[in-house]
């Protein structure tokens, strides 16, 4: 049984003694909860009801009848119970004088106390006095743990035994007008380093690099309630990314010395060794190891470190999902991992792998008009480009608009394009050891909404990261959450997501860049791609809406995915820097 388990003394708990002084028959007791063995030559069983149980047989009908008489060890008892407890206001009620419940409190506000384990010995009575030999455990907070022993002194007045209370009674080493505080000392902070293992929480960093590591600063007032007892202000403290998600383990555990002092100070680090009453050694801090690749960060970071519009780059490693570069241009808002958009064409991945689940095969036949309407609603082309008759991988190619939507609309439906992109990491949490944008996609509620999301417009959000997951999932043959930090592991990530159709996907990632809207970006080696516009906001009538530019790929083991914000088009905005990165690498 836990201490939470337990029940604290309260007012039911502590009725008036009888008229002849004897507590009243059937006053509750604590169970004891687990506790560990005790030292002394008999074991007490915490939480014994004192008394003899009596069986009389009334004309043949049985009765019970409990007749107790006071114990010390039912008070020790209910007084650690309520220590363990943490309910303090509840001591005052069996002490001879009282006190004890600002005493405990204010030990366990000094301290930092998170949860007290106080386990009683072997109680002697001599007469109208008893003793009882206990062993506290504290927990500080912070892994800081420690313990002591010390003695319950009982006294019985007027029949009823009560604990005898000083300050002696919460730490024997405290007198009147005197309690415990506590000073820390932080040792040598852990370092965050690369995959190859290199710093990189370096002054000299890249913007784009330190909005992933954070930066180490200091501990205000607003921080205490949240960082534990351990920290004071003016301590060193992560702030951001990887230094604040790892600050447990980079930070250690602090050397905390505990004091008696007067009420009303603090403890100091130059105080007297007679007045240190216990001592508990730190722990360094540990390193913390991310999948970041030097080298293809620099290259990310070389191909758009010239824009002069917002843009953001990621690098995924498809084999095992480890985020290999995150560059952004500006600095001040780290939009590769946190941005939202919607994907634009770059989605259409997803909706080809839905059509594809749906019974359809690459080599069907579709048609590339003008315009389509579905629901009522208007979709047309880039450019208003029409193509005509095509194939699957011509028109996925192509990047046609209305020969996709004509399909969704005759064989998908809210389910089945839904649970496609959630076999894409849609509607799920990016758990990657530094916030990131959990990306979205909810059931669209009409054929035209059904539509309008399957071309990554309408009702859905992604990021740079998350979009570079899915031609990872095409390239690898499943989807892998995506990850940053890699020592230490990070815990419950999913298991990979099995992309059925990814050996069909390639060649129509393949045909994107060979002969359909990347052609003539000149990307050399085997690149596989998907170019994407994304609509948003609004625009007067008659004008076109502003776009951002998309493009998402993979050579080899390394897929990516860039976006130009007010790009206009991702071959053109987008592809282009996606060359510069592939050629860099």
């Amino acid at each position: 049984m836990s201490v939470d388990d337990r029940r604290t003394p309260s007012d039911d708990q502590f009725p008036p003694p009888t008229d002849d002084g004897r507590q009243p028959s059937g006053t509750p007791v604590p169970p004891p909860g687990d506790r560990p063995p005790r030292r002394s030559r008999r074991g007490l069983v915490i939480g014994l009801l004192a008394g003899v149980v009596v069986l009389a047989l009334v004309g043949g009908g049985a009765s019970w009848y409990v007749m107790s008489r006071p114990r010390a060890e039912a008070t020790a008892a209910l007084y650690t119970a309520a220590w363990n407890a943490g309910n303090y206001a509840g001591l005052d009620e069996i002490t001879t004088d009282g006190g004890a419940g600002d005493a405990h409190t204010a030990v366990a506000e000094n301290l930092g106390v998170e949860s007290t384990e106080v386990t009683v010995g072997e109680v002697v009575e001599d007469g109208d006095t008893a003793t009882a030999p206990f062993t506290a455990a504290l927990s500080l907070g912070n892994g800081v743990e420690w313990g002591y022993e010390g003695e319950l002194p009982l006294e019985r007045v007027e029949g009823e035994w009560k604990i005898a209370f000083t300050p002696a009674v919460v730490h024997p080493r405290l007198g009147e007008g005197q309690t415990l505080a506590r000073v820390n000392a932080w040792g040598e902070r852990g370092r965050i380093l690369a995959a190859d293992g290199t710093r990189l929480d370096t002054e000299d960093a890249s913007g784009s690099i330190q909005m992933l590591t954070g930066t180490v600063g200091t501990v205000t007032a607003e921080d205490l309630s949240v960082l534990g007892p351990a920290y004071a202000e003016g301590d060193p403290t992560g702030k951001g990314g990887v230094q604040q998600a790892q600050e447990e383990r980079l930070a250690g555990t602090p050397t905390t010395r505990i004091q008696v002092v007067d009420e009303g100070e603090e403890a100091t680090a130059e105080a007297d060794e007679s007045a240190v009453v216990g001592s508990i050694e730190g722990s360094p801090g540990q390193d913390v190891t991310l999948s970041i690749d030097p080298a293809v960060q620099q290259a990310a970071s070389n191909a758009i470190i010239s824009q002069d519009k917002p843009t953001a780059l990621v690098a995924i490693r498809p084999s095992t999902g480890e985020i290999l570069a995150a560059a952004n241009v500006p600095g001040g808002f780290n939009r590769a991992v946190e941005g939202q958009y919607p994907a634009g064409s770059t989605f259409k991945i997803v909706s080809y792998d839905a059509l594809l689940r749906s019974g359809m095969t690459t080599g069907d036949p579709m048609n590339c008009p003008k315009t389509a309407d579905v629901g009522g609603w208007p979709f047309k082309n880039a450019g208003d480009a029409e193509y005509g008759a095509q194939s699957m991988t011509e028109a996925f190619a192509t990047s046609c608009n209305t020969a996709l939507v004509q399909e969704v609309a005759d064989r998908l439906d809210a389910d089945s394009l839904v649970s496609t992109a959630e076999s894409y990491g849609f509607n799920s949490d990016l758990d990657i050891g530094v916030p990131s944008l959990s990306p979205s996609f909810p059931a669209p509620d009409s054929t035209t909404l059904l539509a309008a999301m399957s071309i990554g417009q309408g009702q859905m959000l992604t990021s740079p990261l998350h979009m570079a997951t899915v031609p990872a999932a095409v390239a690898d043959g499943s989807w892998r959450s995506p990850v940053l930090v890699t020592d230490p592991a990070l815990p419950d990530r999913p298991e990979p997501t099995p992309i059925d159709n990814a050996e069909a996907l390639r060649p129509m990632m393949r045909a994107v860049v060979t002969e359909g809207t990347a052609k003539d970006v000149g990307f050399a080696g085997e690149v596989y791609g998907k170019s994407g516009t994304a609509e948003y906001g609004t625009a007067e009538e008659g004008e076109d809406l502003p776009a951002h530019g998309w493009f998402v790929g993979y050579e080899g083991d390394v897929a990516f995915a860039v976006l130009v914000e007010d790009g206009n088009s991702g071959s053109g905005a987008a592809a282009p820097l996606a060359k510069r990165f592939l050629d860099g690498i």
